[in-house]
């Protein structure tokens, strides 16, 4: 009997990508075993520790990051392409991932990345791990791209923000794949509706006003919050970016949806908010616990 190979896409997401530590650890107690690990952007950095059974050191370390940690992992950089350079995290990542070639990975394993002179998503499925997925996480604008071959690489969400068709084409029978910005506008939503809703009535005082005066208190406590809570630079560049991977996720989806799709909701979690693995590992746990009906049949299968 030729055992049904199993794929995980691991798809992009910032700060939320700590998420996939807690679906893979929740696939793991159900028994599921994974053959194929994909990953874009954050989802290649989680997805290699794991290709390479170096999942429980990645989780320790990122679960002991403070505030402090995460903005000292910062390198500023001056120079042209990006406002990091990226090398003080990617030389930490190294210490815990001492494997060098994607094949010698585990189990299979590959990433995407974008290729910033033709436009075109670049599959590595060998070769140096360590450049493919810091090539992958080059999230435009933020980090510097990468040299590679002549060509400038930066994150492979501009063209594939989970990696469905990568997992079908390295050989999975069952492709389950972790989308982490389905939720990604709720959290803009909802203080937008808080700050409208806000401003209903309040008591005796109120009702008192006329139709004309509360309209117009209205409006002005409206104007004065959303000048408070104008959206910084940063903010503005990562949700911009954000909307067009939904918009091409959505699509590239609809032609090619995977067998189950896992969606951990955890819009509290910013895009820089890295301290906070351990609220996004339990919603990726919890996220495969919703799943678990569509997810059973999977245990232990074979044909």
């Amino acid at each position: 009997m030729r055992k049904i190979k199993i794929g995980l896409a691991l798809g992009s997401g910032a700060a939320r990508g700590w998420s996939h530590i807690g679906v893979i650890k929740a696939l793991k107690h159900m028994g599921i075993d994974v053959d194929i690990v994909t990953g874009c952007s954050i989802g290649s950095l989680v997805g290699a520790a794991y290709a390479c059974n170096k999942l429980p050191a990645l989780e320790q370390w990122v679960c002991s990051f403070s505030y402090w940690d995460v903005l000292r992992l910062m390198d500023l950089s001056w120079r042209r392409g990006g406002l990091l350079r990226g090398e003080r995290v990617f030389n930490q990542y190294r210490n815990i991932m001492p494997v060098e070639a994607i094949e010698q990975c585990t189990r299979r394993f590959a990433t995407v990345a974008t290729n910033l002179s033709t436009g075109r998503e670049l599959w590595f499925t060998e070769g140096d791990l360590h450049l493919a997925v810091r090539a992958s996480c080059s999230i435009p604008g933020l980090m510097s791209p990468v040299a590679h071959n002549g060509y400038w690489l930066v994150d492979g969400a501009v063209v594939n923000p989970v990696p469905v068709s990568l997992t079908r084409a390295l050989g999975a029978d069952i492709v389950i794949a972790v989308d982490l910005q389905h939720d990604a506008h709720l959290m803009q939503q909802d203080l937008l509706s808080f700050n409208v809703s806000s401003e209903a009535e309040t008591g005796d005082d109120v009702d008192a006003l006329s139709w004309h005066a509360r309209l117009k208190e209205r409006l002005s406590n409206i104007t004065a919050r959303r000048a408070i809570t104008a959206p910084t630079a940063m903010e503005i560049m990562t949700t911009s970016i954000q909307v067009l991977e939904n918009r091409l996720k959505r699509n590239r989806m609809a032609g090619d949806p995977p067998d189950i799709l896992i969606q951990p909701f955890c819009p509290q979690i910013s895009t820089l908010d890295f301290h906070r693995a351990s609220a996004a590992i339990a919603a990726g746990q919890l996220a495969v616990e919703k799943k678990m009906d569509e997810l059973l049949p999977l245990v232990k299968t074979s044909i």
